[in-house]
């Protein structure tokens, strides 16, 4: 039996496939580029707020959304981190750390870590609040390195919340 695509289907699935490579795009890459997940937080650590609902919302600082964040849901302490990983080894720069809408939830002093392993950790930015602007933290590593793993983690405590609404990487060129 031979299966007839109805025109209403065809067009669905064009709006579908529309949609994949727009998603795509947004996540920072082409069709068939490398790309990055986030993996880890310190979510699992962290006593929340009664009120804040225990949800994983990591995938939320990379989901092209600046309405949807990652947070803390508590203020900031040393030894909060995020960590993302690549499908493969990547030559990187540095990292982008959006949070306009929520312009104090950037971390005052911070450590960025990275690994091709995920075994072997060198440390390849510090920085405070210099690096923020406008809520957009720019962090540039002391070089660009081959990475498969970054580990981005607060080294000081601030009365504020901890947000990601977007995170991007600046590859080296």
């Amino acid at each position: 039996m031979a299966y007839r695509m109805t025109p209403i289907r065809a067009l669905a699935l064009v709006a579908v496939a529309g949609a994949a490579l727009a998603f795509v795009a947004c996540r920072g890459g082409q069709p068939g580029e490398a790309s990055f997940r986030l993996i880890s937080d310190s979510l699992g650590e962290v006593p929340m707020h009664p009120d804040a609902l225990k949800i994983d919302n990591l995938a939320q600082a990379h989901d092209g959304s600046m309405a949807t964040r990652w947070t803390t849901f508590t203020n900031m302490e040393p030894g909060f981190f995020v960590e993302l990983e690549f499908d493969r080894p990547r030559e990187v720069a540095g990292l982008v750390l959006h949070t306009e809408p929520s312009p104090h939830d950037f971390p005052r002093e911070f450590v960025v870590e990275v690994s091709e392993d995920g075994t072997e950790w060198e440390e390849a930015a510090v920085g405070g609040r210099k690096a923020t602007k406008k809520g957009v933290t720019t962090i540039a590593f002391d070089r660009p390195r081959k990475v498969r793993h970054i580990i981005v983690s607060v080294n000081k405590a601030a009365p504020f919340w901890w947000s990601i609404y977007e995170l991007e990487v600046t590859y080296a060129e």
